[in-house]
């Protein structure tokens, strides 16, 4: 039998929950995690709660204007043990529900079809993770449902916080179909300017695109991603992916070349603090510590990098490094992309936590 349901659960403004969660006080305030420990009003916004985010607050921007825009917010600086903890305490409650694929800290692919076959309903055991997780951890989440992941991943952004959508392949189609193509999962920035150069503007346009001028000018991901424009991709949930990951890493291309400092070290900041979370989730430590930028948006990819003598997952011994590489190379030099990434990693060992 290959029909499955899928479900994918997305804990909505995460770190921002972990504190509001961890200090009740929070709850229902603007809350912005970002600033940094000397004066709150600087830096970049790391994370903000839906209060602060329907006030105009969205991540990357700087504390500054954000607090222009939200001036009751509440400014709380990063901690990522604590996200540590929440993240395995959530997937270590729906490792109980199925076959479980960590997608990053604050979401994962579950397969529900074992319950599916016993006669229960997917909208019954969505809304029971849902309920569950704001119960016991007051972590709001989102939660798509599908028969397999491009669906259950699309369907869990159509209703945040607290939604839970389930589509079937048709309503996928009909419902994305007219939405721009960076609506689309999987669709980064360079595909979506390469599509709109050749007048695919839209998921349905691409859904019918002629596959060999899509194959002549995205190559091999030119098939997929039109598989995924009409709702095709893998039905598989692989809870061991995470195991074989040789590197992680975080990117941003910029409109206009950039050397301003402040703007492109909270970034590298805000990225750091992403992928240590992630080395925490996996119970990995990183040994290499890499930069990657362009000068021309036409232009290859630039690496530096930095092997240190013992692995690391500590948020400030890494951002030492990546500040470190970016002053020794691309200080007041103009760069149209910049990301970190780590590899060369190293099991580690941290203490079992108590599920609740």
């Amino acid at each position: 039998m290959n029909e499955r349901t899928i479900l994918l659960a997305d804990m909505n403004s995460f770190f921002a929950s972990c504190h509001q969660s961890k200090d009740p006080s929070l709850l229902n305030k603007p809350v912005i995690v970002g600033g940094s420990p000397t004066n709150k009003r600087k830096g970049m916004v790391i994370a903000a709660s839906y209060e602060a985010k329907n006030k105009g607050v969205y991540t990357t921007m700087t504390v500054f204007e954000a607090v222009k825009k939200c001036p009751d917010a509440i400014i709380v600086q990063r901690n990522h043990p604590l996200y540590h903890e929440y993240s395995q305490k959530i997937m270590d409650f729906l490792r109980l529900i199925g076959d479980t694929e960590v997608a990053s800290i604050d979401e994962a692919y579950v397969d529900i079809t074992h319950h599916i076959q016993q006669g229960k309903s997917a909208l019954q055991i969505a809304m029971y993770i849902q309920q569950t997780l704001w119960k016991k951890l007051k972590i709001p989440s989102s939660i798509g449902v599908g028969e397999n992941r491009i669906i259950a991943k699309m369907a869990a952004d159509v209703r945040k916080p607290f939604g839970i959508t389930m589509m079937e392949p048709l309503q996928f189609c009909s419902y994305f179909h007219p939405q721009p193509i960076h609506v689309l999962h999987g669709c980064g920035k360079k595909t979506e300017e390469k599509l709109k150069k050749h007048g695919i503007q839209t998921i349905g346009e691409l859904a019918f695109g002629d596959p060999m001028h899509l194959k002549m000018l995205l190559g091999r991901r030119g098939e997929l991603i039109q598989r995924a424009a009409n709702g095709v991709s893998s039905n598989k949930v692989n809870s061991k992916r995470e195991k074989g990951e040789k590197t992680i890493g975080k990117e941003k291309t910029f409109s206009e070349p950039t050397a301003d400092y402040e703007q492109i070290i909270g970034l590298a900041q805000a990225m750091v603090t992403s992928l240590v979370s992630r080395l925490e989730q996996k119970k990995l430590r990183a040994k290499t510590i890499s930069i990657v930028y362009k000068l021309h948006r036409t232009d290859r990819s630039h690496t530096k990098n930095i092997t240190i003598s013992e692995s690391s997952c500590d948020q400030g011994t890494i951002i030492k490094i990546v500040e470190q590489l970016y002053e020794q190379f691309l200080l007041e030099i103009p760069v149209t992309l910049f990301g970190v990434r780590l590899s060369n990693f190293e099991e580690s060992k941290y203490e079992q936590l108590k599920l609740f």
